[in-house]
């Protein structure tokens, strides 16, 4: 079972947790697990840098609420050398993409859906320069 492996590794959630869940079946269910702390995200990454299994790990709480979120996980110091937030843009709309459409989206096909974002990127950028932009 799905769960069970998450709960053996992250620990089963809080009944504070569990009393949130809308349905009473979910709850009902959650609560037939042992109750269990988990191994923790270190013991299945022992090779993987401090930072990451932190960044992970605040993505991976059982409850929503107490997940980290985008603004945050920016910030992180995992970002600190690679982002530059001068450069950063907001959308001015909803953004969807063509693979979220897509009803049996397998590996090969998102990879496809990802060239093709990628290559309309490069466009872009390459029109930007073009034009003298940076």
């Amino acid at each position: 079972d799905q769960l069970s492996m998450i709960f053996n590794l992250l620990g089963t959630p809080s009944e504070e947790d569990i009393a949130r869940l809308e349905r009473e079946d979910t709850r009902r269910y959650i609560r037939c697990f042992a109750k269990r702390e988990g191994e923790g995200l270190r013991s299945r990454f022992p090779h993987v840098d401090h930072d990451t299994v932190d960044l992970l790990g605040r993505f991976l709480h059982f409850n929503p609420q107490d997940r980290m979120g985008v603004n945050q996980a920016l910030e992180h110091p995992i970002f600190s050398e690679v982002r530059l937030p001068e450069k950063e843009t907001m959308s001015s709309s909803l953004v969807s993409l063509d693979f979220e459409k897509e009803p049996d989206l397998d590996e090969v096909m998102l990879r496809d859906y990802f060239r093709s974002e990628m290559k309309k990127f490069r466009m872009d950028e390459q029109e930007k320069l073009r034009q003298g932009g940076a």
